[in-house]
Order: structure tokens, then C-alpha cells, then sequence
């Protein structure tokens, strides 16, 4: 685990601040032809969803809908009205009842669930999340997986798929042999809601009605990883993420069905576009939901292809942390029937499970200095640059499609050409090569020239 105060430099890298989007009214927009959209994009303070052959949904500040009717664009008012509605959570559990449950996990299952607070919510609500994994109060050299839901409050199917899935594992551990090898060896993170203020008012946004996925930042031009000016939610998240070394992870949505990849923000293909194409379409297979779906080539995408997007949790994660994320848009209804969500699970669950295995498919660096530091380039067989990514904590872990590459190490003034072997094959506690031999190059640059 990265040291805390790797946290705090993270609050400290820039005192630029940055503007949330804030979504307090919602309209559906009938717009096959997207005649609209060029010039509801120009507004900055507006953020979309739904994107599909019929239209789209825009969100903005109050005084959106006044917005629409001055420039003469007609939309159907999706903003949930408590009074209208009656009870917020609609036969849900509450957020009290929530913690309830997840504390009960770590009650029957100690060996192998451990259950925190990220921090609390602006209305005080916790962002609980557990780590499941055999050695769960050992910080292992294994490979680290995360699934995250619920950041739009008004998304609940994913909140509760999440505690099933959290369930599973756990009452499985033991009897079921793939789901007790993942355990073994494997360190997996949930967090069944990001947003519990939203949820509790069934609403996107948080209590201050800022839309959590485009509050992370951004990348490219003077672009930094700063929490500054983000909801407190958006900061418990990267304060998380920034102690942790996850390689591969995934966030649930509501409101189309299907696996959307990165980059959301810009054209340009990620240089792991094949591999992310491939973990989206094994999940979208084994999804009967998704292999229905008529809105996308096999139920995937590329997120800029379908709509452009900044500040998204999926770019931030991917593009800050050598964290590879997609986001998972699991049922066409966002609030759906509670007693649909057996159905749900047990449609995501295989993939759940696939998509998590995939954490395995990788390469680390195990360097017997803990503190050792750097940078690895990584090469393909071709030595094209497939991306440079920081290490610390004298590990390093990335996911990539089966096949050889080079690891170019630098730290200080040191460089060193490491040759890795990617396969579909499990390794047990992760396909780790030890760098012993590399602990005096490391720190030679501490030494007189």
C-alpha cells in the first residue's frame, strides 16, 4: 500500500481550482438526429447520458429546463420530485442499513473480509469498502482489482449487484474453486456506492448536486491530479486510489446496457485499444442483457465514439494511475425494480467474475527494496511504447494482452531492459519477476559520480 502521505501530496500539487458540473434539473431530448446537440455541447456547465439513436438526456444547473424553452428546445422533465414519488429509496435499503450489512460481512467472514470508511459523505454518510482477499490484513505483492458503483445516485442497479457479488465471493470461498483462487490470490477492493447522499435522494448528483463523473480530473494541457475543488466524495475516491495499486477495475451505470472503454475524451486511440476491446467484449458476451442490446456493436464501445466526456472517473483512472477502467452500464432503467435485481446479478455475474480474473493477465516488478521508486516503459514485441507509468512501494503491475515485452526500468539516473512473457495462464499471488539483483543499480544515483 502506497504511504499516506502520497495522499497528501496529491491535496498539495496544485492550488487550481476547478468548477464542478452541477446537475439539478434533468431533460429527455427526442433528437434522432442529434440536431440539437452541437449546441447544447457549447455549455460547459452541461453534462449528458443516454446517448442513443432517440435522443439523450442533458442535465444542467436550475434553470435548465427555462434554458431549453428560450432556445425552442422541447424535453421531457426526468428530474425525480420527491414529493411526486414518495419514498426515496423505493424498497431499497437504506445507506444505515447498507453499512449494517457490510459490517456484518467482515462479522462472519474475518479471516478474508475487512470492511473501511473511505471518509464520510457531505450529508455524513460513510463510503464504506471492503477488501476481500486471504490474507485481508496483509498488504500482499499481488494483484489489485476494484469495483466501484453507485456514483450516480440515481443508478442503484450496480449498488446492489455490488453486495450480492460481495456475498457470493464470500459465502463461496472455499466450495467454489475459481472464486477461491481469486481470493487466494488476489487483492479485491468493492465499494457498493460512491454517492450515498444521491442515493438516499435518488438523485445524480451529490448533495450539492455535483455530477460525481466529471469531477475527476482531466488530462492533457496543464492538466494535474489535484483535489482541489472537487466534491468531497470525488476526494475520498482519489485519496483511496492513491494508496492503493490497482491495475485493473470497472464502474457501474445505469441507463443503456453495455461495456463502454477509454477514451472517453479524446479521439486518439488508447495504446492498449486491443486490450481493452477485448475485456469489454468477454464481459459484453457472457451478459445476456448485453448480447441483446441493439444500440451497439457487440454491446461495446469506445466511450469518445458514443459521446465525449470529461472528467470521468474511467480516463482519471486510467490515465493518472496505471489503473486500466471501464464502465459498465448494466441496466436501460437506472432506478429498476428491487425485486429485479436477482435477476440483474445473476446476468452480470459470470462477467463480474471473467473480468476480474483478467487481473491476472499481466506482468509485475517485485523489488526486495519496498521503497524503491521510478518509472516502467513499456515495450511490445515491435518496441512500440505502449505507455510509461511511475512506481512505488517497489512494486509494479500492469494488465496486457498475452505476448512478450520489455519493461524499460529507470530510477534515478539507472535504466534496465527487463523482458516479461504475458499469458493467459493463472500464476499463483500474480505473474511477479523479483528485481533483487536491481537494488543496488537503484540506488546508485545516491552514490559520488
Amino acid at each position: 500500500m502506497k504511504k499516506l502521505i502520497v495522499a497528501s501530496a496529491l491535496a498539495l500539487m496544485s492550488a487550481q481550482t476547478f468548477a464542478s458540473v452541477i446537475v439539478k434539473e434533468g431533460y429527455r431530448i427526442d433528437d434522432p438526429h442529434k440536431r440539437f446537440l452541437p449546441q447544447l455541447k457549447l455549455r460547459s456547465d452541461f453534462s449528458f447520458d443516454q446517448v442513443n439513436s432517440q435522443g439523450y438526456i442533458v442535465y444542467g444547473p436550475e434553470g435548465l429546463g427555462q434554458w431549453l424553452e428560450m432556445n425552442n428546445i422541447q424535453g421531457e422533465d426526468v428530474t425525480f420530485h420527491e414529493d411526486e414519488k414518495g419514498a426515496t429509496v423505493n424498497g431499497y435499503m437504506g445507506h444505515e442499513d447498507l453499512g449494517k450489512l457490510m459490517q456484518s460481512f467482515q462479522e462472519r467472514f474475518p479471516k478474508i473480509a475487512k470492511v473501511e470508511s473511505l471518509g464520510k459523505s457531505v450529508q455524513g454518510r460513510d463510503l464504506w469498502a471492503i477488501k476481500i482477499s486471504k490474507n485481508v490484513d496483509i498488504d500482499e505483492v499481488e494483484p489489485e482489482f476494484k469495483y466501484i458503483a453507485n456514483m450516480h445516485g440515481d443508478e442503484i442497479t450496480g449498488r446492489d449487484v455490488s453486495l450480492k457479488f460481495i456475498a457470493d465471493l464470500l459465502e463461496n470461498y472455499g466450495k467454489d474453486e475459481r472464486i477461491t483462487r481469486l481470493i487466494d490470490n488476489t487483492e479485491i477492493y468493492i465499494i457498493p456506492t460512491m454517492n450515498p447522499d444521491g442515493m438516499t435522494a435518488r438523485r445524480r448528483g451529490n448533495a450539492n448536486y455535483v455530477d460525481l463523473n466529471r469531477d475527476f480530473p482531466s488530462f492533457g494541457g496543464n492538466a494535474t491530479n489535484t483535489t482541489n475543488g472537487r466534491a468531497l466524495e470525488t476526494q475520498l475516491v482519489m485519496r483511496f486510489q492513491g494508496q492503493h495499486h490497482f491495475s485493473l477495475s470497472a464502474n457501474f451505470h445505469g441507463g443503456a446496457v453495455c461495456v463502454n472503454y477509454p477514451w472517453d475524451t479524446i479521439k486518439e486511440l488508447h495504446p492498449l485499444n486491443n486490450l481493452f476491446y477485448n475485456i469489454s467484449k468477454e464481459y459484453a458476451d457472457t451478459n445476456s442483457e448485453m448480447r441483446s442490446s441493439h444500440e451497439f456493436t457487440n454491446s461495446i464501445t469506445n466511450g469518445y465514439t458514443w459521446y465525449q466526456t470529461t472528467s470521468g472517473m474511467q480516463d482519471w483512472s486510467t490515465y493518472w494511475y496505471n489503473d486500466s477502467q471501464v464502465t459498465l452500464e448494466i441496466s436501460e432503467i437506472k432506478w429498476v425494480d428491487p425485486k429485479k435485481i436477482d435477476y440483474y446479478y445473476n446476468d452480470n455475474r459470470e462477467s463480474m467474475l471473467n473480468y476480474m480474473a483478467r487481473v491476472h493477465q499481466g506482468a509485475g516488478l517485485k523489488f526486495q527494496d519496498k521503497a524503491a521508486t521510478g518509472k516502467v516503459k513499456v515495450l511490445d514485441s515491435k518496441n512500440k511504447n505502449l505507455g510509461e507509468f511511475t512506481f512505488t512501494d517497489g512494486e509494479f503491475y500492469k494488465v496486457l494482452d498475452p505476448g512478450e515485452y520489455t519493461y524499460v526500468v529507470t530510477s534515478g539516473r539507472m535504466t534496465k531492459n527487463i523482458p516479461v512473457t504475458v499469458t493467459d495462464d493463472f500464476v499463483p499471488h500474480g505473474n511477479y519477476i523479483s528485481v533483487d539483483t536491481l537494488r543496488y543499480n537503484l540506488h546508485k544515483q545516491n552514490a559520488p559520480p
